[in-house]
């Protein structure tokens, strides 16, 4: 019986990991689980190139093949190299923020304008500008034939694309701010809808064959330009509404309003660029502008509940304060959080009291901005 016993605790405590892991080492494991990942993904690419058959290094190259009568090949292209390349510096920088972050985000729509530019490209060559000629790579248009009796082609469609675009800016949109939100969702749907009416050509189409025994198919459409250029105009006007450069300037010794709806002693900004502090009551002010805090640390009393004003200058966009173990440089866990909401907005927070130490303050949406709180 104690033998028994000693296998089923054996095996128990075999077990015991896979039924109750411990979370938090396996998360410090991540890392490695990653880094092992990605070096057998290239060790993988490795032995392929080495089975590829004989290689060339050294020898003339070998003579262009041009492609056959009637196949159309698209030309080479850097754009996936060029987005990748812009996804991975826009990813880094978001902790960064600043100059580096504007630089990638160029960076990004550049390379995707430049590879839908191409794409529109090849869209029209395949089937809007020339349904019964194909494009070939390289060599002068070539006629050729229509497709086999009985055999159906859908035309070629944009809307695929349009559909996973509008959905990146409907989440973009989400983590953003409600205009966002409602302008990915205006685009969401007139893509859907447009590729609703397409598959309803393409079902028309194969019924009227299988009704007459003709096959017809349908003629491309031209390549949306116009809605995309609209789109794309919406973005830009929406994206600049809410970072406030389409705002009017304040006029001179014009007073804005405080927390409280009742205007400031002063609504211009003050000599370091920073807006002026509001209402004199000893409350310390912190300001988000331009998805950043404009304060990089700020002082509570030790052992005592206090208050903090904090004013959202980011039109449109949720911020908001939560105040964490550790520094700036290493944040820790979250011992308070503030309402999140958006701006031009102030609120009025109260925050309870922490015994004297090193702290930081975090906006939970953007976890890029950062700060120190001194308590003492």
């Amino acid at each position: 019986m104690d033998a028994l016993r000693s296998i089923l605790e054996w095996i128990v405590s075999l077990l015991g990991p896979f039924v109750a892991p411990d979370w938090g080492a396996l998360i410090q494991l991540l890392p490695i689980i990653v880094l092992l990942a990605v070096a057998g993904f290239y060790g993988w690419v490795f032995l392929r190139f080495r089975r590829a058959g004989p290689r060339r290094i050294g020898m003339p190259p070998l003579p262009a093949a041009s492609a056959p009568a009637g196949i159309h090949l698209p030309g080479p292209s850097l754009a996936p190299l060029l987005i990748s390349v812009a996804s991975a510096a826009l990813f880094f920088s978001v902790a960064l923020g600043g100059v580096a972050l504007a630089v990638s985000a160029a960076a990004m729509v550049l390379a995707l304008v430049a590879w839908g530019r191409e794409a529109v490209r090849e869209y029209d060559a395949i089937g809007a500008k020339g349904h019964d000629t194909l494009a070939i790579a390289a060599q002068s248009r070539a006629a050729v034939a229509s497709p086999p009796d009985g055999v159906h082609l859908p035309p070629p469609s944009l809307l695929p694309f349009l559909v996973s675009l509008a959905t990146g800016v409907l989440l973009f949109g989400a983590a953003i701010g409600l205009p966002f939100l409602l302008l990915g969702a205006l685009m969401t749907a007139f893509a859907l809808i447009g590729w609703l009416l397409d598959a309803g050509r393409e079902y028309r189409a194969v019924t009227e064959a299988d009704r007459t025994g003709h096959l017809v198919n349908p003629t491309p459409k031209a390549a949306p330009r116009i809605s995309l250029l609209l789109f794309s105009l919406l973005f830009v006007v929406v994206g600049g509404a809410q970072m406030g450069v389409f705002a009017a300037p304040a006029e001179e010794g014009g007073a804005t309003p405080g927390p409280s709806g009742a205007p400031t002693e002063s609504g211009a900004p003050s000599e370091s660029g920073a807006p002026s502090a509001g209402p004199d009551d000893g409350i310390t002010l912190i300001t988000a502008m331009g998805v950043k805090f404009e304060q990089s640390s700020f002082e509570l009393p030790a052992d005592t509940a206090s208050q903090l004003r904090f004013h959202n200058m980011d039109v449109g966009i949720p911020h908001n304060i939560a105040i964490h173990e550790g520094s700036a440089d290493a944040v820790g866990p979250e011992l308070w959080q503030g309402e999140i909401f958006n701006g031009d907005e102030t609120r009025l927070y109260d925050i309870p009291a922490f015994p004297a130490g090193s702290y930081s303050f975090v906006c939970t949406v953007h976890p890029n901005m950062v700060g120190d709180v001194v308590v003492k």
